[in-house]
């Protein structure tokens, strides 16, 4: 019900119990009526204050039946007051325990923040031993690889060092079949090739060499059944160094004997490089020298000889591998040379001899060359 319409109805009854009161008092007061042995007057009274009464009465009964609030205020006032009390005496405890946890949560705050600095801290610590464990893993990983590269060199050593000591007694005992330094074999190979293809290439050129050793006598290794006994740090040294060369360039491989090897042994070798470098071209002029006529035999002949000695000493000095057997890097024809003597025994006058490469020749050889007899300008 809206608030207007019940103050309004209020008003209405009791302005009616107030009338209806009025009315019966002045009705009392003519007919002089005595309510309880009161005299009229008093009865007057009385109906007026009953009167009152009932405006109370009813006014407080509508306001508490329709109002909650009322009820409230007129009947449940002290247990509202308790109610409040407690409430507020929760709320203390509640701001209390509030405080203390704000407290309790500020230290929580400052213990994570600690925490958090050492856990920065260790994981900075932890991503540094890593780091350095890596290292140190690296380095040992390194270190075994070079203690198995050494005690590879080692063994190689060992094998030389019995292999030599028995050398010692093979030069005693035995037959030469190659002096020390001695070149055993020889081959050429492409630079900028796969170091994989080159070993291929230096396993066969081995094979070869290692089935003309054992054709003049030579006698494989017990440990290895090969014939050369070659150190691997040599081996792999030749690869890498013709692997990272230029694609253009042509490298000499020779095999050399280490020492002195007698029949029925093996041999300990190495490999020497050499770049294949073009020396004379074809009709170069290699050297030249003025000759006179000799009445003495032989003399034409044997200052020509010397001559040629010349040549094949220029050419070892420019480059050119000299054969192993003869030690000479090439060869002249024998009619050439007649010939050429005769054309300087029967002249008149002194000639000019010169010596001319017949062929493009390169640091493998051999150089050939043919003389030529001219007069002098």
């Amino acid at each position: 019900m809206s608030g207007f319409i019940l103050i309004f109805a209020i008003i209405l009854i009791s302005g009616l119990i107030a009338f209806v009161g009025d009315w019966m008092g002045l009705k009392v007061g003519k007919k002089r009526v005595s309510i309880l042995g009161l005299r009229p007057h008093y009865t007057a009274v009385f109906i007026t204050v009953i009167t009152g009464i009932l405006i109370a009465v009813i006014t407080i009964t509508i306001l508490t039946i329709f109002s909650a609030d009322v009820r409230t205020a007129l009947f449940g006032m002290e247990e509202l007051k308790e109610e409040l009390s407690f409430l507020s005496q929760e709320v203390e405890t509640r701001n209390l325990q509030l405080s203390t946890m704000r407290d309790d949560l500020q230290q929580k705050v400052a213990q994570l923040q600690e925490v958090e600095e050492k856990y920065q801290k260790l994981s900075q610590e932890i991503e540094e031993k890593t780091i350095q464990l890596n290292e140190l893993i690296a380095t040992r990983q390194q270190l075994m690889e070079e203690k198995e590269k050494l005690t590879k060199e080692v063994e190689e050593l060992n094998a030389t060092i019995r292999a030599l000591y028995a050398g010692i007694t093979w030069i005693r005992e035995g037959e030469v079949i190659f002096g020390s330094d001695e070149q055993i074999a020889l081959t050429i190979i492409q630079g900028g090739k796969p170091a994989e293809k080159i070993r291929e290439e230096l396993i066969k050129f081995l094979n070869e060499a290692s089935d003309k050793a054992l054709a003049l006598g030579a006698s494989k290794y017990e440990q290895t059944e090969q014939v050369f006994i070659i150190a691997q740090r040599d081996f792999d040294e030749v690869v890498e160094k013709i692997s990272n060369s230029e694609s253009s360039k042509e490298w000499v491989v020779r095999l050399l004997s280490s020492l002195n090897v007698v029949k029925g042994e093996p041999i300990v070798a190495y490999f020497t490089l050499t770049e294949n470098r073009l020396i004379f071209r074809q009709g170069e002029v290699i050297v030249s020298e003025v000759i006179e006529s000799s009445s003495v035999p032989g003399e034409v002949e044997r200052r020509l000889l010397s001559l040629l000695r010349k040549v094949n000493i220029l050419a070892v000095e420019r480059g050119i591998i000299p054969d192993p057997q003869f030690n000479f890097v090439g060869s002249i024809s024998a009619i050439n040379l007649y010939n050429t003597v005769k054309t300087v025994e029967e002249a008149d006058s002194p000639r000019k001899v010169s010596v001319i490469s017949l062929y493009d020749t390169w640091s493998v050889g051999p150089l050939r060359v043919r003389m030529e007899v001219e007069p002098v300008s």
